[in-house]
């Protein structure tokens, strides 16, 4: 099957910046003269995998070439590609996992199981989000970390638009600029199984548009697959929240992909005590009725 002029795009693009960022040292060549600008030459690279200069040259001009999982699997190990920059190239190639549906192809459905987790969970802050980070439910102790996800709508209830575009994590996230980096990582991850997706593009064409910050990370081409960690925040009524957070696939092969995202509060830190109070500062303001909430839409 041939691929699609937008995957075609992505692969060329993805070579070219991975060939830019290595020196001939990196590959045990030797440095030669001067280059005129960094990174590999294509001859370079089409030695090193085994394939002919000018149909790498075509690869990297998105012409329309077809080329094998072995063949792509060379020329990553010879743009030294990570194991998770593997996966994307392949996925990009049409040889990544099998087709998942999207939100665009229905509704995302949380389970009655799952959002009694959530509930269970608080007031650890937990929640679930698509593959485009849209929230699909959440427990109370969630909007301590996101504030009231409820009452927005659409686009604007997504996580990778908050992030970039609203300005509670800016200001309460510690380190956000390497934050930023690894969560687009994880976006561009994603966005291989959905190039020329209308859904995808809706999130993307938005945020290309108005946030130079992810304007400039996307055009890197970083991928990353990360399920744990940890995060700081600063939250302006109850001071330094430190969490170690985990990202767990929920595996329904008939629905949407889902992701259950747990905070759980550091035990050498006040955090725990922290989110509760912050949580009774919210209820005096505003109560809130359900321990969980669902996004009246999962979908566009």
């Amino acid at each position: 099957m041939e691929l699609s002029a937008d995957r075609r795009e992505e692969i060329a693009s993805f070579l070219r910046q991975r060939r830019a960022r290595l020196s001939p040292g990196d590959v045990g060549l030797p440095p030669g003269r001067r280059r005129r600008t960094p990174g590999l030459r294509r001859e370079e690279v089409a030695a090193l995998a085994g394939v002919s200069t000018e149909w790498y040259k075509w690869l990297e001009q998105a012409r329309a070439v077809r080329p094998s999982m072995e063949t792509m699997r060379r020329i990553a190990e010879a743009l030294r590609c990570e194991p998770g920059e593997t996966r994307h190239l392949l996925t990009l190639a049409g040889y990544g996992e099998p087709h998942v549906p999207s939100a665009a192809e229905g509704e995302a459905v949380v389970s009655e199981h799952l959002m009694r987790m959530l509930a269970e969970l608080d007031p650890c802050p937990a929640w679930v989000h698509g593959e485009r980070w849209d929230f699909l439910a959440w427990n109370r102790a969630a909007t301590v970390i996101h504030g009231d996800l409820a009452s927005r709508r659409g686009i604007e209830r997504n996580g990778m638009y908050q992030f970039f575009l609203g300005t509670r994590m800016r200001s309460t996230l510690v380190d956000w600029e390497r934050h930023a980096r690894g969560l687009v990582g994880t976006l561009r991850l994603a966005h291989g199984r959905y190039v020329g997706d209308a859904w995808f593009n809706e999130l993307l064409d938005t945020l290309l548009a108005r946030s130079p910050a992810f304007a400039e990370l996307w055009a890197d081409h970083h991928v990353r697959a990360f399920q744990e960690g940890r995060k700081e925040y600063n939250h302006p009524d109850v001071g330094r929240l430190t969490f170690e957070f985990t990202v767990l696939r929920v595996a329904d092969e008939r629905k949407p992909v889902m992701n259950l995202v747990t905070y759980i509060p550091v035990a050498s830190t006040p955090t725990r005590e922290r989110v509760e109070a912050a949580l009774a500062m919210l209820e005096a303001q505003r109560p809130v009725a359900r321990t969980v909430e669902v996004a009246a839409t999962a979908s566009r």
